[in-house]
């Protein structure tokens, strides 16, 4: 498991965390609606910061940025996991999956909320974490993991 470290997110990682966010979801979107318009894109991205700035975090490997996460505490008490995207020469060295485990940890007193798009195959991660359904958007499925 690559080691990384998380820091709060900083107006001069903008760009990184879109393109970060770009790349994990683009194909999503293009299936789901149909193409990927860049400057709806931009516009949703920046209302989605201005909500998410001071939970948001950096993903660092030896300095390096690597990835984006977020997450909420929403108004039921419950928390949720928000993003969690990890640039493609990162992918698959187990670093979402620690971050997600860590999360899982440091929230267990609280009933935690995933969502994710339905053609990504991350569910099958979550079941195994203890997730299970808890409703569905014509795009997304919900998941809860309760405390």
């Amino acid at each position: 498991m690559e080691k990384y470290k998380m820091e709060p997110y900083k107006e001069e990682y903008y760009d990184f965390v879109y393109e970060a966010k770009k790349n994990a979801y683009q194909k999503y979107v293009e299936e789901c609606w149909g193409s990927w318009k860049e400057e709806e894109q931009k516009e949703y991205f920046k209302k989605f910061m201005k909500t998410y700035q001071n939970s948001s975090y950096i993903i660092k490997v030896e300095n390096k940025p690597v990835g984006f996460y977020n997450d909420s505490e929403l108004e039921d008490g419950s928390y949720e996991i928000g993003n969690i995207c990890i640039i493609p020469e990162y992918r698959g060295r187990g670093i979402g999956t620690s971050i997600l485990k860590e999360k899982l940890e440091e929230h267990k007193d609280q009933n935690i909320r995933i969502q994710f798009f339905k053609q990504n195959p991350v569910g099958e991660l979550y079941k195994r974490l203890g997730f299970i359904p808890d409703g569905e958007t014509e795009f997304h499925y919900q998941m809860i993991k309760l405390k």
